[in-house]
């Protein structure tokens, strides 16, 4: 049986035809027919050392060589414990305990599993319930898209629980708030959430400490995230950070709730940890919640098959030393500056540009019919991601509903190893883009 490029088993999209893509290096992507497009957001946030990085492929080869597979409740293996001394340096917390998945859902409902365990062991099972914010993705996994106050939740509505109940601040630029007014109407909405479900039904706040996909790169007021904290230890609620898009340099530092000191009980991660060379994923609790589980009888029997397999942990801990051995932190920071200075310059004229934000490699476009009224330009998203494509760029495509208006955005996240001249093309491509779709 022959299959074309537009079949539905190839794109689960009735009638999509999308390009064959047969070579990648760096920040680029070549089809079968020799066209070639700048991938400004590595996919979906997912290439931080680009395409085929050597030193991946290599450290692949030479792992898949030697050892592919363990099982977690049968061995533990070297890549497993050398990356978990890696990350035990690296995390914000002190005396973190690290445990792996292979993708960002997963890690989500790991953490799921680990905060309702967490206060199963210390005698306070009645602590079920979750926060989470609107807007927000987690995950596809019923766990985590029950988190999730997306798009994404609409067709699933009726098995997904209700968690999404808080607005993330500044995500709506009509809101026009100053800092310290939006951190208090945000963290304060947590804190009504907790009374009024009373705190000892309260097992877990999660938030993205910059929100990604359904918001574009939304950072928030400097005061907010301690805030949060303050609220979370008063009421003995645990701070679960959704790092999947944001960890290991992607905002100019290891982890976005570095740029404001706050230490989280708990983080996931996915995406950029292994720069796209195969699915990894985890998350980081913090050492109180360790010692709660080793005194425990069952510790933590939960996971999925390839929790910790070797080749995932290899590239992981590869990706950590490259981004170390390259100076790729300080890199996206300085990147990071670039990009959104040409992006503010590109879309100064621009009328359906209504904000330009995000921190280091993660930056957003937010698209408005006006800027007077800053109503959202119906459809921009797509027009504007498919005038990029067109013209040899890809960029993420982020339509946003909060309320009942669908906010329009879109997102770039190039990789670290992106050049200074590559930055300079995208943004040049993009501000042609724009103009065409205005």
């Amino acid at each position: 049986m022959t299959v074309s490029d537009s079949d539905f088993s190839l794109t689960a999209t009735p009638g999509l035809v999308l390009p064959v893509a047969v070579r990648a290096s760096g920040a680029r992507i070549w089809d079968r027919d020799g066209n070639s497009w700048l991938d400004a957001c590595g996919g979906a946030m997912v290439m931080s050392l680009g395409h085929c990085h050597p030193r991946l492929v290599e450290r692949i080869k030479q792992q898949v060589e030697t050892l592919s597979f363990t099982y977690r409740f049968s061995f533990s293996n070297e890549p497993m414990v050398e990356l978990a001394g890696q990350l035990r340096e690296l995390a914000p917390m002190e005396d973190a305990w690290c445990f792996f998945n292979s993708s960002g859902s997963e890690s989500v409902e790991s953490a799921i599993h680990l905060a309702l365990l967490y206060w199963q062991y210390r005698g306070q099972g009645t602590k079920t319930d979750l926060i989470s914010r609107i807007p927000s993705f987690h995950g596809s996994t019923l766990g985590a898209l029950s988190l999730s106050g997306s798009r994404w939740r609409k067709a699933f509505e009726p098995v997904l629980e209700k968690y999404p109940c808080v607005p993330a601040p500044n995500a709506d630029i009509r809101g026009r708030r100053g800092p310290e007014q939006e951190t208090e109407w945000a963290a304060g909405a947590i804190e009504d959430v907790i009374l009024q479900r009373g705190a000892e039904h309260v097992a877990a706040v999660f938030l993205e400490p910059i929100t990604g996909a359904s918001g574009a790169a939304v950072v928030p007021p400097d005061g907010y995230l301690a805030r949060v904290r303050e609220i979370c230890d008063r009421h003995e609620v645990l701070m679960i950070c959704d790092e999947t898009i944001t960890a290991f340099g992607r905002t100019g530092s290891w982890f976005a709730v570095d740029h404001w000191g706050v230490v989280p009980d708990v983080i996931t991660y996915a995406k950029g940890v292994t720069s796209g060379i195969v699915p990894f994923s985890g998350m980081l609790a913090s050492g109180e919640i360790k010692r709660v589980f080793e005194a425990s009888d069952a510790g933590f029997p939960w996971g999925h098959t390839f929790s910790g397999y070797p080749l995932g942990c290899a590239v992981a801990s590869e990706v950590i030393k490259i981004i170390q051995d390259e100076g790729l932190i300080a890199e996206a920071e300085r990147k990071g500056a670039l990009l959104r200075r040409l992006l503010e310059q590109v879309t100064a004229e621009a009328p359906i540009v209504g904000q330009v934000r995000g921190k280091g490699l993660l930056q957003g476009i937010e698209l408005v019919a006006d800027r007077d009224s800053l109503a959202p330009l119906e459809g921009g998203a797509a027009r504007v991601t498919r005038a990029c494509r067109d013209r040899g760029l890809m960029v993420y495509s982020c339509p946003t509903p909060i309320g009942r208006t669908t906010v329009q955005a879109i997102m770039l996240a190039p990789p670290l190893v992106i050049s200074d001249e590559e930055i300079e093309e995208a943004c040049a491509i993009l501000g042609e883009a724009i103009i065409a779709s205005a």
